[in-house]
């Protein structure tokens, strides 16, 4: 499940907020706000979340947008439930902004099998070149082994979420073009356009969980937002 935040900008604010967490620190201080613990996954809170759209400078009275997305629709409602209930600011690229409101919503996969689009960068290991360990994927490291990578991380994930024993080389994406290398620092990653075939059974609830659950390693700091750009079906949660 999703949820859609609309924000208005209001102010400028101390540059320095976006170093000491930004979008990750209000995640989650939402979710420390709006999550007990103590319920059923309570203690083990699996989402991703995009940066803010549409990207570009912003003035005060400019409109944006912010997704945050999670497997476990209850995580998403108690969301809801917490910004209704108060009124949280969001301070990030110096400048606050105010919750005009929100919405849920659900992303269905198809069984003919998906196109995605990353909306914030993948980071991922696969095994290095010399065989020892493993290193973050970069350019010019094949792309095959980052897809190969990406097929067993999505999979060993959902089996670790959900305790069960789908066979990691199950094939999830079955190929996908890189847009474009980056960095975090001296971390690289990358951006991709992804697509599955058609889906079996464990291959779509692996899809429809990654989708929402996010893709790659260090979710909960940004990475691996992941949009469904063909193949799915929207429901507005009521």
């Amino acid at each position: 499940m999703r949820l859609l935040l609309h924000l208005r900008a209001e102010e400028p604010t101390d540059p320095s907020d976006d170093r000491r967490g930004g979008l990750a620190r209000f995640v989650s201080h939402l979710l420390v706000q709006g999550w007990r613990t103590d319920l059923p996954g309570g203690s083990d809170l699996v989402y991703s979340f995009s940066n803010i759209f549409p990207s570009g400078d912003v003035q005060v009275g400019d409109r944006r947008r912010l997704l945050i997305a999670s497997p476990n629709p209850d995580l998403i409602r108690a969301l809801s439930r917490r910004l209704r209930q108060a009124d949280d600011r969001l301070r990030v690229h110096g400048m606050s902004f105010r919750i005009e409101r929100h919405e849920t919503f659900s992303v269905q996969v198809e069984r003919a099998g998906v196109h995605l689009t990353t909306a914030t960068p993948i980071l991922l290991r696969v095994p290095s070149p010399d065989g020892r360990g493993r290193d973050y994927w970069t350019p010019p490291m094949p792309q095959e082994n980052f897809i190969a990578a990406l097929n067993r991380e999505l999979v060993r994930r959902y089996n670790a979420y959900h305790a069960t024993r789908i066979d990691e080389e199950t094939l999830i994406i079955a190929g996908g073009v890189l847009q474009r290398a980056t960095r975090s620092g001296r971390i690289p990653s990358s951006y991709w356009e992804l697509r599955t075939e058609r889906l079996n059974a464990p291959a779509q609830r692996v899809i429809a969980f990654s989708i929402d659950a996010g893709f790659g390693e260090r979710v909960r700091q940004g990475f691996g937002f992941v949009n469904v750009s063909r193949g799915a079906v929207t429901e507005v949660a009521k």
